[in-house]
């Protein structure tokens, strides 16, 4: 069962820990396992026979489970046919909010499915993921169910508020601010808390659906530093607060907006569920890896062209270029007679790109590196990582395989580099793709 459970963990969440284990047992008459002294204490989330999931998960050297009770009747061959308690915990070793909401969603799904241990008969001599997982399998399902989960837990407005809110500028600027959640009030000795009068019923205004233009107002006035204070369950905006850790401590609920369609829940300082431009991220669940890893391609790459020199300052023109780019892009590097040969000769001439007076991208301001980004297209810049064309469409034959795990960026910026270096195996020519998820590749 622990194999089981594992894999489906894996499927989804490829990054995940192997320590994810699940126990079912079966008995008629309440355990002794409260005689045992040799289980490890831990928090229950659910107190459901505590004694033997702690007993399970602490023989097995974890901290922290999910247990769920369910009636089941017996009608293998030679049993008595009676009704038992079948108990099903779920235990990992690392805390994560996470880890419980999706324990809880694996277990509320699969503890009805056998109702007779028969079935487990069955699966046993079947051995079918299908059979056992069903509908768990779709990472779709398991993600939506997830996000409810989250969000009827902590008693929030419905996602598509947050989403409906993400997307509305407000005099062109996006959002950048939060919202603190909490079923107290503002604290009265909070530091810099701007509190809203309520003399009338009309002055209350409620965080819900008709009421986004408002709020969205209500959010610029508090801005990056500081974020909205709404009371649970009502959801009455009561003022706005800077955006310091007692504040954060003292509502434990918090949705930060980080830009156009990017918002994220924290609870209790951990990051529980990221939304960016249609997608949800459960940030527990996603590798931990250096995004600048593959920039050390370019150590090796500048040795065989006796230019460290140069690879060294473009790498960094690169982790400038991706800590202001919002919504993912790319750069394409090459000398300046391929610059003036791709650029000048053929791409900008059939409108394909837009030509610019070379500016250096490692002295630009910030605002310019966002704005150049913005735009679909690549970046094209010199050795010298000085910028020459923006939203520039690469074309080209196809030469390569695409990669169908990957998008369009950088399936398209791969065929044309591979394609330029075929017809010109002496030049340098290069290119860093940035995606939306802020991972960065180097293609050679």
């Amino acid at each position: 069962m622990s194999n089981a459970v594992r894999q489906l963990m894996r499927r989804h969440f490829a990054h995940c820990s192997p320590d994810y284990q699940m126990f079912i047992f079966l008995f008629q008459e309440k355990t002794d396992a409260a005689e045992c002294e040799e289980y490890a204490h831990f928090p229950m989330v659910e107190e459901v026979n505590e004694e033997l999931a702690q007993e399970l998960a602490g023989i097995n050297g974890l901290r922290y489970c999910y247990a769920k009770a369910a009636g089941i009747s017996d009608h293998r061959e030679g049993s008595d046919q009676s009704r038992k308690k079948l108990y099903w915990v779920m235990a990992w070793g690392t805390a994560c909010e996470a880890n419980t909401v999706l324990a809880r969603i694996i277990l509320e799904e699969l503890a009805p499915k056998f109702y007779d241990m028969a079935l487990f008969e069955e699966f046993r001599k079947r051995s079918g993921e299908a059979l056992f997982f069903g509908r768990l399998l779709e990472r779709k399902w398991l993600l939506d169910n997830y996000v409810q989960a989250v969000i009827s837990a902590n008693k929030l407005p419905d996602q598509m508020n947050f989403i409906q809110i993400s997307a509305m500028p407000y005099e062109g600027r996006a959002v950048r601010t939060q919202i603190f959640f909490s079923e107290n009030p503002i604290p009265p000795d909070l530091d810099g808390a701007v509190y809203f009068r309520r003399e009338r019923k009309s002055d209350l205004i409620k965080f819900k659906t008709k009421n986004m233009r408002p709020v969205r107002k209500l959010m610029e006035v508090s801005g990056a530093e500081a974020g909205l204070w709404v009371k649970l369950p009502e959801r009455v905006i009561e003022g706005s607060v800077l955006c310091y850790s007692a504040a954060e401590q003292a509502a434990g609920l918090c949705v930060v907006f980080e830009g156009a369609l990017v918002w994220s829940i924290h609870k209790d300082g951990e990051n529980i569920l990221t939304y960016r431009e249609g997608n949800y991220i459960i940030p527990a669940m996603q590798p931990d890896v250096d995004k600048y890893a593959d920039l050390g391609k370019l150590v090796s790459f500048g040795q065989d062209f006796e230019i460290p020199d140069k690879m060294h300052k473009l790498q960094q023109i690169v982790r400038r270029v991706a800590s202001e780019c919002r919504h993912g892009t790319s750069i394409v590097f090459m000398e300046k007679r391929g610059i003036t040969a791709e650029i000048d000769n053929r791409l900008s001439w059939y409108r394909r790109g837009f030509k610019v007076k070379p500016f250096s991208l490692a002295e630009a301001r910030e605002e310019v590196l966002q704005g150049i980004t913005a735009i679909d297209g690549a970046v094209f810049a010199d050795l010298n990582g000085d910028c020459q064309a923006i939203g520039v469409i690469v074309d080209g034959q196809m030469v390569v395989e695409g990669d169908y795990g990957r998008g369009a960026r950088y399936n398209s910026i791969k065929n044309y580099i591979t394609g330029y270096k075929v017809s010109h195996p002496k030049e340098i020519c290069f290119a860093v793709v940035m995606s939306e998820d802020g991972m960065i590749n180097v293609i050679l």
